[in-house]
């Protein structure tokens, strides 16, 4: 059993995602035996008696008033209440003596030097990250949003932090994933159902804009809209009144615990983009996504480019009774909506939860490889047919031996091993013009955990770091379960060469990882080793 602290915040503010992705993990790996509790500071329109009423929380004291951030921190370090020092402090003692395996930071408001007070006490910490625009100190980072790149992040973590990147890692909740199939199924038929949702608070009241404007389109009428909002969004009383004048049937709820079913029934979406964006591609809905913010642009404008929505932009500007009037136009022609559909159940499965945690409960812990792994990897190797290798069959465990020795002496060969309690993959490059020819083994009893994906994603910046432009491996035509993750890691198929499929995957420009020196300490020099 592992323990591990979240520390989120909701609030007028920063809104209700962060707190509620983290407790969809925490629920997650509760569920898998782990000891799960909370740190969360008493803001207004906060999630603290929610929070409460599933998990052990402490409550960080509400701020004072007149915090001004000190120049130099995050963007959004105003959020947070209190400078970073004291909210550092108030954090370790509400953890200080736990024995805490994971410090789980979902905010914006803080960088790699309150990570690395938090790291000072032996755990290890993750972080949830939307912007790539800070430094961070930790172990693990998750970015679940579309068209962000682990290139992103090269010049913001330590060599040693793993990345999760993509709505591969959405955390959600299970509910989506069970309802998918029902919910694809339906997907096809006219518009009609329309589900309004602009987020857990909507300060801004973006959600009785829109009402407003659909009130007087054409466009819309013969629609039936349901609007969903928080328990503690400000506007939900004028958003009630908004709706009852309205020329269509219009429902206001708020507080649900019921939104899969609700998205599942709906045809459209009229919402931001967020969080919420990949609990409505599981179900293949369709969206009108808005951009509340100016950290969820870029997120919107990677929905639109995949084709899984269509744009709203900002819905407090005067454009919106154009933008709203001609989408409405455009999704009355059902095939249409059903290219939406399709591209949006495309983006995301629903099981990103689960993957994280085996991750926090696997760490890949990558290192060199030493002598003391070659009969390890030898009796791997033994243990798959031997087509799967362009040698063909299995060497003795003598020129084995050999092979790897020269391998680790060879300045174009680059062999690392993974698994933080023990060897779970061995990782090989094979070095020359600027590319290298990439090849995973892994333990037999590593196999079919979702290692692999992982693993490639962690060569990546190593590669960038390297001055590399692209990564390339050939696979057996038989061995299927390597043709398909190669595919969905991005790698591009080429034409077979000796019988053998060949994959490419181009790299992106990135800098090199930072080296982590201790807490609070970071600079652009490579760390040693891979």
């Amino acid at each position: 059993m592992m323990r591990l602290v979240f520390r989120a915040d909701a609030g007028l503010a920063i809104g209700t995602g962060h707190v509620m992705r983290c407790l969809t993990l925490a629920r997650v790996m509760a569920a898998r035996g782990h000891d799960c509790r909370f740190v969360s500071r008493d803001l207004p329109g906060n999630l603290n008696r929610q929070i409460a009423a599933e998990f052990p929380l402490t409550v960080l004291p509400a701020p004072g008033p007149g915090f001004r951030p000190a120049p130099g921190t995050p963007a959004h370090a105003g959020w947070a209440g209190v400078d970073w020092q004291q909210d550092a402090a108030q954090t370790d003692t509400a953890v200080t003596g736990g024995g805490i395996d994971w410090l789980v930071l979902d905010h914006y408001g803080f960088d790699h030097r309150w990570q690395s007070v938090l790291r000072s006490t032996g755990c290890r910490v993750m972080v949830l990250d939307d912007l790539a625009d800070r430094l961070h100190d930790c172990d693990l980072l998750l970015d679940q949003n579309l068209g962000r790149s682990g290139g992103d992040y090269d010049a913001l973590l330590p060599a040693r932090a793993e990345r999760l990147i993509g709505p591969h890692w959405a955390l959600l909740r299970p509910e989506f994933a069970a309802a998918r199939p029902a919910a694809l199924a339906r997907r096809g038929g006219a518009l009609r159902r329309v589900l309004l949702t602009m987020g857990g608070i909507d300060r801004d009241d973006a959600t009785g804009r829109v009402l407003s404007v659909l009130a007087g389109l054409p466009s819309a009428q013969g629609l039936d809209v349901s609007v969903v909002m928080g328990a503690a969004a400000p506007h939900l009383a004028r958003v009630r009144s908004l709706a009852a004048a309205l020329p269509f049937p219009c429902t206001v709820v708020a507080g649900v615990s019921d939104m899969a079913d609700r998205m599942s029934r709906a045809d459209l979406a009229i919402g931001a983009a967020g969080g919420t964006s990949w609990e409505r591609c599981v179900l293949g809905l369709p969206v009108l996504v808005a951009v509340l913010a100016q950290n969820q642009q870029d997120g919107a404008a990677a929905l639109v480019a995949a084709g899984a929505a269509l744009p709203l932009g900002d819905p407090l500007d005067a454009g919106l009774r154009g933008r709203l009037d001609h989408a409405l136009r455009r999704l009355a022609d059902p095939a249409v909506l059903a290219a939406l559909a399709d591209r949006a159940a495309a983006l995301c499965d629903g099981s990103g939860a689960e993957r994280v945690a085996a991750a926090l409960e696997q760490p890949l812990g990558i290192r060199p490889a030493t002598m003391a792994d070659a009969e390890t990897v030898w009796r791997w190797r033994a243990a798959l047919p031997p087509d799967q290798f362009r040698a063909g069959g299995n060497p003795s465990q003598a020129d084995h031996l050999g092979w790897f020795a020269r391998a680790l002496q060879d300045p174009q060969r680059l062999l690392l091993m993974a698994g933080s309690a023990g060897p779970m993959a061995q990782l090989r490059l094979d070095l020359g013009g600027g590319a290298a020819v990439v090849s995973i083994l892994l333990a037999p009893e590593a196999r079919g955990r979702g290692l692999g994906r992982r693993l490639l994603a962690a060569l990546e910046p190593l590669a960038r770091s390297r001055g590399l432009t692209c990564l390339r491996a050939e696979v057996a035509p038989l061995n299927s379960a390597s043709m398909a993750l190669f595919a969905a890691a991005g790698y591009a198929r080429d034409p077979d060469l000796d019988g053998f499929a060949q994959f490419t995957r181009r790299l992106g420009p990135g800098s090199s990882p930072l080296q982590s020196n201790g807490p609070g300490r970071t600079s652009g020099t490579k760390e040693p080793g891979p």
